[in-house]
């Protein structure tokens, strides 16, 4: 809120639980059971503390009365690629960074954290569908300059930037990799911003994180 200025929404993404291929969990109801039966019997990978695939796990953890343990990493490549290896057997991203993997068989979707199914993995049910509700984490993606840009720099910015995102090939590329396109003025991201920070803080103090 200080450090940057907000210029502009670009698109947003659903977050999926998604699970290595040869993890013996058949869905989001068999994964609470077994986690209820036996708490830290699976781990989750993160992109790092305090990201969205760490909280999305934790809404889950306290929805569910779960527990299970996460492992960081330094961003959201190294993770993927322990999951599909097996070192981790969940993890929470978005469908932007999912999409390929599950669509080449290399992980499993169990699950979308959002309002609604994805028209890219129709055949996914939500997590509320699957019988976890109250976790819903939408990944947005967005443009911020630095604190103290001039308004008319950031309104032409702005500008320039929503016409490249009401171009249909740039929207459609965007689709075919599980993002969509989202405009916004400066302060509908500022808004944005603001409740997405109340609304994490509340998760944190109730999760008890911390940034260890």
């Amino acid at each position: 809120m200080t450090d940057f200025e907000p210029v502009g929404l670009v698109g947003y993404s659903p977050t999926l639980i998604v699970a290595n291929v040869n993890t013996p969990v058949k869905d989001v109801k068999d994964l609470v059971a077994q986690l209820k039966a036996k708490p830290d019997k699976y781990t989750y990978a993160s992109a790092g503390n305090g990201t969205a695939p760490h909280f999305a796990a934790e809404l889950l953890k306290l929805n569910a009365g779960v527990v299970m343990l996460g492992v960081p990493y330094k961003g959201s490549a190294p993770a993927i690629s322990d999951t599909i290896g097996g070192q981790t057997q969940f993890m929470f991203p978005s469908l932007f960074t999912a999409y390929p993997h599950v669509k080449s068989g290399k992980l499993r979707a169990m699950g979308v954290a959002g309002p609604k199914r994805s028209a890219s993995l129709p055949d996914v049910p939500t997590l509320k569908e699957a019988g976890a509700d109250g976790v819903d984490v939408t990944q947005w993606y967005a443009i911020f300059a630095p604190a103290k840009t001039p308004k008319v720099i950031v309104d032409q910015i702005n500008k320039a930037l929503n016409q490249v995102l009401a171009d249909k090939e740039v929207a459609k590329r965007m689709e075919d990799h599980g993002a969509d396109v989202e405009s916004s003025s400066p302060e509908q991201l500022g808004a944005l911003v603001k409740s997405e920070l109340t609304k994490w803080k509340r998760v944190v103090e109730k999760a008890k994180l911390t940034a260890d």
